[in-house]
């Protein structure tokens, strides 16, 4: 059995969840997402950039962050 069939999460789960923690400026996750986010954080799957992004997202969203505008 593989990590991912114990972790009971798919390829495509993972790869959905890696593309909209990169695309993303405002937390807007599922619970689902969160538990993945969580499992694969523990067995350091993700990457450092990722990692950093969903940081970053529920920091903003616990402290109330406002979403960062593009101003030129």
């Amino acid at each position: 059995m593989n990590i991912l069939e114990e972790l009971n999460i798919t390829r495509h789960e993972i790869d959905q969840l890696r593309y909209k923690l990169m695309d993303s400026i405002e937390y807007d996750f599922t619970e689902r997402e969160c538990e993945i986010v969580y499992k694969l954080s523990m067995y350091d799957l993700l990457t450092a950039s990722e990692t950093k992004t969903a940081v970053m997202l529920m920091a903003q969203k616990l402290g109330n962050i406002p979403v960062p505008t593009m101003e030129l």
